[in-house]
């Protein structure tokens, strides 16, 4: 998603030892987890103040509001009082013990530190690094002290805040001229979903783990559908000698969990780096499925490597065998391939893009990626696109989609850059390439992910090297996925002809994109989660205290003064909500009757990063929004859909309307029993059979909208006494306002120029 003016006008220096690693489960592995921080003073290097308790994974802003030092962020305007925190540096330190014995080896793994970092182990430099999203692998085993305490330190160098100015559109310009340099969480700088909130941290795992002579670093599995997989594995030997890898797979989520392969492989190694890439096959795979086409099932790989007749480090992974293709849309511009085939299967995308669930990752658990992942498993949503300005997500988030059946769309950390483009010199070359490498690292033995996009809305043609650069890794590290240049390319479309310029439903009507991947408006969140953030002398009338928490008053007012509703808040959010509801109902529904020359339907947003007035369905306490309700109807993978005409309905009026079965199941429904009825009351029923994968017309239903109850009309597929399917909506809700002329050629100008499109 763009930025407003969007529409309006490595450091890696590397010290021996260390390397980048994907997520491998490991035992062994110890989490450290318990830190002290302090704070630094830049020009002197004096410490300021006393040690407080800091946690990993966490940030600085979040410790120190939970040390008393800050205001919480995200109360009224209490973000503005934390910027002041990029102004100093920040050391995390912890201790440990560790015991060697002779042979044994000790690793550090950084998961992820937030952004530019110096590491130290009892007072000896263990790495300098640059990058969010990297991991940093230590080999501690010469500076550890075995059998007594050992003090692990982490500098984390504060970047500044930017300089502000009154002009709106220079201040959005200043900002992406700060951001552009760096592979930074990009709406940390301020965005229209998350306010400014640039912050530093240990925001992923620290773990710490001991191996024998040899470690396996990396592990890569690629799989092809009848069986053969082959492994990509990096060890790291601390002397030549004899090896054995023996190789186990099992059943992780289906049957019963009895090995399905044991193999060993004899390796010779010699010191340092060394690759083995052993193949085998798994008779008769169970594939990997999105919950809507079957199940999705995984398998569990374990590697246990022998060194000189012992035992050197034990590692394990889940994966999946999935093959997934992309077609050209029919009816579509030449290269418009967002038709997707899972296993060979067609799937419409029914999907939703996904911001970081917090801006603060210290605030972040376990628990809220699996509250959000099962909510949006219950809305039938079988793809999410990770924005660009936001994070690679902890591997959590990751895991629950591999074992949700939901499929991925990952986007790499460039968003919203236009003038200049990146830069171009070496030292961002690499910086950028390193991030890259190690986000198609952590998500290659996912089945989950589908494809890869170099970033949300930047200008391709002026940054082709950036653009080669990430394809060539894709091709290199993952090369079954796909990738695209940037969203929107290769004929997706963010539309914001509604929301941003004020448009109506029959701007959504006449996009002839092959893909929908965003599109959305505002609306208010739950009361209980506004009277949590926004103090009682605040909450109304809406004022400059709901600007900096994302609203955007003019343009919510032209779709909430579509609707009667009460000049009051409990009036604003519900029709704020129901238009919102609306809107997504409708648009969805329209390209879901018309597969697959539109293949799909990616709404802005699922969550949000903070207590926001954004377009996310679930606001930041987990509280759905009256269009989150509405997906479990208009995404249901079986619906029935009215395809209405754009206009106002009212007591006593006509109705006509097409009415359509959308099955996007594989499997055929028959002898169904579709009913509608208009204010309670039965108006017509049909009889209809379902084929797989198709969109039908069944009726045309002609009917009187009652005088007296609310013109509601409520749909249902019945087989048997079972409800299959149903829909409903409040004709009442309309909005034909359409946008101006100006802001017409406004976005278009956007779309050709500033966002990257080439078709």
């Amino acid at each position: 998603m763009a930025g407003k003016f969007a529409r309006l006008c490595l450091s890696l220096f590397l010290i021996p030892g260390i390397s980048f690693a994907g997520q491998l489960e490991r035992s062994r592995a110890r989490e450290l987890s318990e830190f002290q921080f302090i704070q630094v003073d830049k020009r002197s290097g004096r410490q300021v103040g006393a040690w407080m308790p800091g946690k990993v994974p966490g940030d600085v802003l979040t410790d120190l509001w939970v040390a008393g030092r800050l205001k919480d962020p995200y109360v009224d305007f209490n973000s503005k009082d934390a910027l002041w925190a990029n102004e100093y540096d920040w050391i995390y330190r912890t201790e440990f013990s560790a015991d060697l014995s002779r042979d044994e080896r000790l690793w550090i793994l950084f998961h992820g530190i937030d952004y530019e970092s110096r590491g130290a182990l009892n007072n000896r430099d263990i790495f300098q690094h640059t990058g969010m999203f990297s991991r940093i692998l230590v080999d501690a085993t010469s500076l550890v002290k075995s059998g007594e305490p050992n003090e692990l330190e982490v500098k984390l160098i504060g970047q500044g805040n930017r300089a502000h100015v009154r002009n709106n559109q220079l201040d959005q310009l200043i900002e992406q001229l700060k951001r552009r340099k760096t592979t930074k969480t990009q709406m940390s700088y301020g965005w229209d979903i998350a306010v400014e909130l640039v912050n530093a941290g240990i925001w992923d795992q620290v773990e710490m783990f001991k191996t024998g002579p040899v470690m396996i670093e990396e592990l890569g599995i690629r799989t092809q559908n009848s069986g053969e997989v082959s492994l990509d594995i990096t060890l790291d030997s601390a002397r030549a000698g004899n090896a054995t890898l023996k190789i186990t797979v099992l059943p992780e989520n289906f049957r019963e969990k009895k090995p399905v392969l044991v193999r060993e492989f004899p390796l010779a190694l010699k010191p340092g780096k060394s690759s083995a890439n052993p193949e085998f096959r798994i008779p008769n795979p169970e594939l990997w499925w999105s919950f809507d086409l079957g199940n999705p099932n995984l398998y569990r790989l374990t590697l246990e490597l022998d060194f000189d007749g012992k035992a050197s480090d034990r590692v394990e992974e889940t994966f999946g065998f999935r093959e997934i293709a992309w077609e050209q849309n029919p009816d579509a511009a030449s290269g418009w391939k967002w038709v997707c085939r899972l296993n060979g299967k067609r799937i419409f995308l029914r999907g939703a893009n996904w911001v970081p669930p917090d801006a603060l990752p210290g605030r972040l658990a376990d628990a809220k990626y699996e509250k959000l992942v099962s909510m949006a498993r219950e809305a039938n949503i079988n793809i999410f696109r990770v924005w660009g300005g936001g994070n690679r997500e902890r591997d959590i988030f990751y895991e629950l989609a591999d074992r949700e059946g939901i499929m991925v769309w990952q986007e790499f950390p460039f968003a919203c850059v236009y003038l200049p483009p990146y830069p171009r010199g070496k030292k961002f070359r690499e910086l950028a390439e390193q991030e890259v490498s190690a986000i198609v690292r952590e998500l290659r033995n996912h089945p989950s992910a589908a494809l890869y996009s170099g970033g949300n809305e930047f200008v391709v043609s002026s940054n082709q090297n950036l653009v080669e650069m990430m394809r060539r890794v894709v091709s290199g590290l993952d090369p079954s996925r796909r990738f695209i240049a940037a969203s929107p390319s290769e004929g997706d479309s963010h539309n914001w002809m509604v929301w941003h310029q004020k448009g109506s439903l029959l701007d959504y009507f006449q996009d002839q994109h092959a893909l929908m991947s965003e599109f959305g408006l505002q609306a208010l969140p739950a009361l209980s989660t506004i009277e949590k953030y926004i103090s009682p002398s605040l909450r109304w009338p809406l004022g400059k205290v709901y600007a900096h928490h994302n609203l955007e008053y003019g343009k919510i007012l032209k779709y909430i003064s579509a609707l009667p509703h009460q000049e009051s808040l409990p009036g604003y959010i519900e029709a704020s909500q129901k238009m919102q509801a609306y809107y997504y109902q409708r648009a969805i529904e329209h390209w879901r009757i018309r597969k697959y020359r539109v293949s799909g339907t990616l709404f802005w947003m699922f969550d949000e990063p903070w207590p926001g007035m954004v377009g996310s369905v679930v606001d930041y306490e987990l509280r759905p929004k009256l269009a989150y309700e509405q997906m479990k109807d208009s995404y249901a993978p079986l619906l029935v859909a009215a395809d209405l005409a754009v206009r106002c309905w009212k007591p006593g009026d006509g109705l006509s309307s097409a009415i359509f079965l959308v099955n996007d199941y594989d499997r055929e429904f028959s002898s169904l029993k579709i009913q509608a009825y208009l204010g309670g009351q039965l108006v017509e029923e049909w009889t209809a059979d379902a084929a797989p994968d198709k969109s039908v017309k069944i009726a045309e239903l002609a009917a009187k909208i009652p005088d007296n109850p609310p013109p509601i009309l409520e749909l249902f597929v019945k087989q048997g006494d079972q409800t299959l399917a149903h829909n409903l909506y409040d004709l009442s809700v309309c909005d034909l306002e359409p946008s101006s002329q100006f802001n017409r050629s406004l976005e278009k100008l956007s779309k050709k120029i500033m966002a990257g499109e080439e078709k």
